[in-house]
């Protein structure tokens, strides 16, 4: 790790960033509250971009740079903070795009999901579940946050499949977890699910679905038994069930509403937003347990009418939105004008 970049970090946690990007020629940026800010810190030469990439990456991850113009890769600061970085060009010029995780995965409850949301997750021990939100809004977090609470709860062989590896998990008393990343343990997120089937696991961490073969394996592994938790850039809960369906051909959509009727256990859709401070960002959440009316609606072609299932059956552990939203700005905790007006809708 070069000093320059260290202290770049330290002095982008200080003010409670979570992003960092780095050019050449121009001051570093940092990203607070889902706010663009300029640090006051010089800018890299080109010379010192080159030796901070150097320093970054080995020798086959540097090959790999060369061949496609850009890599992700992570690394630890002991003891302060983990790293997920993608290097690229722009303009013929190095840069650097780094997301700052804490160096191990937070609770439930400090991320800001109340005690309802968790034991309705912890009951599900088989099937998918699913957790969406837009590209930043914490959903790697949330799994990491889940996987982790269930080892220390449970005697469990975990494996992972990520693009990168964000957090890496502690070793358990009692569950093992085996953590495989795309490009240097498997290829790619199909490879690694089927692979991972034969290695006898009770649950399995996509890190993102991005493909049709992806989807249907994850149906298929949660159909028979296992228990597959997995991330979708989706901006709800009923987008991400349409999401799921469209991905695949007209022909066989039917058949995939009937394995989504079955396999699909819970549907956890988040945003941050920016405190009423503007210093961090605040979890807004909603969420969506398969009842039977929603698996009903599901096989019935009424994806639509699941937003009425939501907004009726808070009783029967539906979270709306709104209702989570509302309840933030009750306790201001976040600001009327940062919320966008879809978001206090009753759908």
């Amino acid at each position: 790790m070069s000093n320059p970049l260290l202290s770049l970090i330290e002095e982008a946690l200080k003010h409670g960033a979570y992003d960092l990007h780095i050019k050449s020629a121009f001051p570093p940026i940092m990203r607070v509250a889902n706010e663009i800010r300029r640090m006051d810190l010089p800018a890299f030469s080109p010379k010192e971009m080159e030796q901070l990439v150097i320093s970054l990456l080995d020798e086959n991850q540097r090959k790999a740079f060369k061949a496609r113009g850009q890599i992700d890769c992570s690394f630890t600061i002991p003891n302060l903070i983990r790293v997920r970085a993608n290097i690229f060009f722009q303009r013929n010029s190095l840069a650097i795009s780094c997301r700052l995780v804490p160096p191990s995965p937070p609770e439930m409850a400090t991320l800001g999901f109340t005690q309802e949301v968790t034991d309705t997750m912890l009951k599900i021990n088989n099937g998918m579940i699913l957790i969406t939100g837009a590209t930043n809004s914490g959903k790697s977090t949330t799994a990491a946050s889940f996987i982790d609470l269930i080892a220390r709860n449970h005697a469990l062989h975990i494996i992972t499949i990520e693009d990168p590896v964000e957090y890496v998990f502690p070793k358990y008393p009692k569950s093992i977890i085996s953590q495989r990343q795309i490009g240097e343990d498997t290829p790619d997120f199909h490879s690694g699910l089927n692979s991972a089937l034969r290695q006898d696991p009770d649950v399995v961490l996509i890190g993102e679905l991005r493909d049709l073969e992806t989807v249907e394996t994850c149906l298929k592994a949660a159909e028979t038994g296992h228990l597959v938790v997995a991330t979708l850039h989706t901006s709800n809960a009923v987008q991400s069930i349409t999401r799921m369906i469209n991905i695949f051909p007209s022909h066989q959509r039917d058949n995939i509403r009937f394995m989504l009727s079955s396999s699909l256990k819970c549907v956890l859709s988040q945003v941050l937003l920016p405190s009423a401070d503007h210093k961090k960002r605040v979890l807004a959440y909603e969420i969506l347990p398969m009842l039977p009316s929603v698996s009903n609606l599901i096989r019935q072609r009424k994806i639509h009418e699941i937003h009425s299932v939501m907004r009726l059956g808070q009783r029967s552990g539906c979270i709306p939105m709104s209702t989570v939203v509302r309840d933030l700005l009750k306790r201001k905790l976040v600001r009327h004008e940062d919320v966008p007006p879809e978001f206090l809708e009753e759908k």
